[in-house]
């Protein structure tokens, strides 16, 4: 058989793999830390099989879609958001798996950065067996979908997104501090979106004093999979009589805290199944944002959703630690006195500026959500 290694992207192979990357959009904030993967299995123009990476991450998706399509992947097209694994584990190769299956052609979107020795060598495993490879299909969609896994391969921390909800300008609370609700129920339900498609939520102690959030998904039809919250509370201020460590029992929480916190409220918290992660603070008392998130990376998180308050996403920020920026915006102006969104960058000079780029601008409502690249 031919073996061909290239671009393809005709309109079948288009429609195809944008089914493949839908399905893997749908495991976001669910695979960790695995990537979240889909899988379509085309056998004479129709689909045989498709999944994606399962809760937890196993089994892989194209195991999934194998077992949907039986006999029907003989010769079949095989269409992956990422390049399938090549290393033994728990179970034989992907890889393996879809050479055994006896499938004709795979187009794969983008390939695994993470190349070492156990993950390297599929593509060439496929051109070994006769199997024609295309890749490159919708390949910045599918970079863009797996950045929370490159950045946890390759630099051991979690991809990065700040949630700030404000007034027009730049404004989450008005001067007595009251914020429920400046931005509209649309922008409220898009925020829980997010949080779905994130495998930790984090918030600073302020936020929980003020606000005492649940930071739980609350959607419709929801199936209950909850991201772990993660709260950055250094001295263990923390309440036991709070809405998170109630609930810690059923949806996980971790708190970040200093190796020097008071060890009677360490064992008060971990008795009620809280999680601590103990770090060591610089000499002002703080968390170098990076310690943070590569403490979060030891643990598993690929993607981190930073909702508040403005004092912890300006710490990531002048940190260079946020990718991603969701800032909704409602028409409201509350003027100088109100809350900053982001009360200190430490910015002199224009050349200091943070730089952006848009990627997409959505109206919700009444609001407006941008959504910004770092």
């Amino acid at each position: 058989m031919r073996v061909v290694l290239g671009m393809s992207e005709d309109v079948f192979d288009i429609e195809f793999m944008r089914r493949a990357l839908d399905l893997a959009q749908q495991g976001l904030g669910r695979v960790a830390p695995n990537p979240s993967v889909g899988c379509v299995i085309v056998k004479d123009g129709v689909i045989a099989g498709e999944a994606r990476t399962a809760d937890h991450g196993r089994p892989h998706a194209e195991r999934r879609a194998l077992e949907m399509a039986g006999d029907k992947a003989l010769g079949a097209t095989v269409y992956v958001t990422l390049e399938p694994c090549n290393n033994h584990g728990v179970t034989s190769p992907c890889v393996d798996e879809l050479i055994e299956a006896g499938v004709a052609r795979v187009v794969i979107s983008c390939r695994d950065p993470f190349q070492t020795s156990e993950h390297s060598g599929g593509i060439q495993k496929f051109k070994d067996a006769g199997i024609i490879v295309d890749e490159g299909v919708l390949g910045n969609e599918s970079n863009a979908l797996n950045e929370g896994f490159f950045l946890f391969s390759q630099e051991n921390r979690p991809f990065v997104s700040a949630k700030i909800a404000s007034s027009l300008d730049g404004r989450i609370a008005t001067k007595s501090g009251e914020s429920k609700w400046i931005t509209g129920s649309l922008s409220r339900q898009r925020g829980h979106i997010f949080r779905a498609m994130h495998d930790a939520v984090l918030c600073g102690i302020g936020t929980v004093l003020a606000d005492d959030p649940s930071l739980t998904v609350r959607l419709d039809g929801h199936d209950g999979f909850q991201p772990v919250r993660i709260i950055i509370d250094r001295d263990l201020k923390i309440p036991l009589e709070c809405k998170l460590v109630l609930s810690s029992k059923n949806h996980p929480v971790w708190i970040v805290c200093n190796e020097g916190a008071p060890s009677d409220k360490k064992k008060n918290l971990c008795d009620l199944g809280l999680i601590l992660i103990e770090l060591k603070p610089d000499l002002d008392g703080r968390f170098f944002a990076l310690d943070v998130l590569q403490a979060l990376a030891q643990k598993g998180m690929t993607r981190v959703l930073i909702e508040g308050g403005g004092d912890t996403i300006s710490t990531f920020l002048r940190e260079g630690m946020v990718d991603q920026l969701l800032w909704f915006r409602a028409p409201k102006i509350i003027g100088g006195d109100g809350v900053p969104a982001l009360p200190i960058l430490n910015v002199e000079g224009m050349d200091e500026c943070l730089r952006l780029s848009l990627l997409e601008s959505e109206r919700l409502g009444d609001d407006i959500l941008e959504i910004w690249k770092l």
